[in-house]
């Protein structure tokens, strides 16, 4: 069956920036995951639940840190998560930072659903409604981290979680160190993987609230979270790293290969995998720039110079092929389409 979702490889550059300290290490993550440095620089770019498995499998036995989750929230500095973030820290309360957090998770995250439930006489619930179908549960305990310390930053104080509590079991020395790190009680192997917050702490205000900054952000943070949710397919990077090429007159398979950080035997078998390959995506590449420059109204040679081929004839010769229409009819036909509307 295939994993339903996935995951913005944002949530990797953590646990890479983890293992930094050791080289030999993060080289034997990229290798287990099939992620490179190059994919997690790209903020399009996303895995599959298996890949941020894996990731995260991988993270905890290179880095030999139990509680790597705990580790990483203490060294994450603000603002690592984007859009996200930025929106829950410009909120009014407490309560409607954790209920955008939930909402807009799925730009991130949309393997997994995560929501406010009531947690019976205790209070308010941050819980895993629908788990991953390849779970990370280490990826729950730095989320429910991050909250406790990025919502004592917005409060200005303890952000008045009373509860934790994980569905996945935790053994050993190192268990103390998530009371610890939370303040309240941690519960592990429990019934829900939740974080339940005292009711009247929901009505907190924000230090940090700004509702001129909210009302730039939300547009775009909606947007992002309507759109369809995307596969992890390595044919989306190379699209995206095509259009560089292309403007650099780099774009054959070993200069996109090399800008991925991957060889090309590895890009041409994973794309063959994906039901793709190189030169498709660069054809199809190519007519999308080239729809786009001529409803643009640049020049002929210009097109056929952003495009990468060698001379106008060549251009001209593709897009007859594309299209069964040579680029002057394209043009005259985009000149008329107005007119049949007025």
């Amino acid at each position: 069956m295939k994993a339903r979702g996935s995951i913005s490889t944002v949530l990797l550059r953590p646990l890479a920036m983890a293992l930094t300290g050791a080289p030999s290490a993060l080289e034997a993550f990229w290798a287990a995951t099939d992620v490179t440095a190059e994919m997690l620089a790209d903020g399009d770019a996303r895995v599959s639940p298996a890949q941020f498995c894996v990731a995260w499998a991988e993270a905890l036995r290179l880095s030999r840190d139990p509680a790597l989750a705990l580790t990483i929230a203490h060294a994450t500095p603000a603002g690592a998560f984007g859009i996200v973030e930025y929106v829950c820290r410009s909120l009014p309360t407490l309560g409607d930072a954790l209920s955008q957090w939930c909402r807009y998770l799925r730009i991130l995250d949309d393997a997994v659903e995560v929501g406010l439930v009531e947690a019976g006489r205790k209070g308010i619930a941050v819980r895993v409604i629908t788990e991953s179908e390849a779970p990370a549960p280490a990826s729950h305990e730095l989320c429910f981290a991050l909250i406790e310390r990025r919502g004592r930053e917005f409060v200005g104080r303890a952000p008045g979680v009373i509860e934790v509590s994980f569905v996945h079991s935790v053994k050993g020395p190192h268990v103390s160190r998530y009371a610890e790190a939370f303040g309240v009680p941690v519960r592990f192997g429990a019934a829900h993987t939740e974080m339940v917050f005292a009711r009247e702490a929901l009505a907190t205000p924000l230090v940090t609230a700004d509702p001129n900054l909210l009302a730039i952000l939300l547009p775009a943070a909606d947007a992002k979270a309507k759109e369809p949710s995307p596969e992890a397919l390595l044919g989306d990077q190379v699209a995206r790293a095509m259009k560089s090429a292309l403007r650099q007159g780099d774009a054959d398979i070993d200069a996109v290969a090399k800008h991925l950080g991957m060889t090309s035997r590895s890009l041409q078998r994973r794309l063959k995998d994906e039901g793709t390959s190189f030169q498709t995506l660069r054809e199809d590449t190519r007519r999308a720039l080239a729809d786009g420059y001529l409803k643009d109204g640049l020049s002929f040679a210009e097109i056929s110079f952003l495009l990468g081929f060698s001379e106008p004839s060549a251009f001209f010769r593709a897009f007859k092929r594309w299209t069964g229409r040579t680029p002057v009819q394209e043009r005259e036909r985009l000149r008329l389409v107005p007119a049949a509307y007025s």
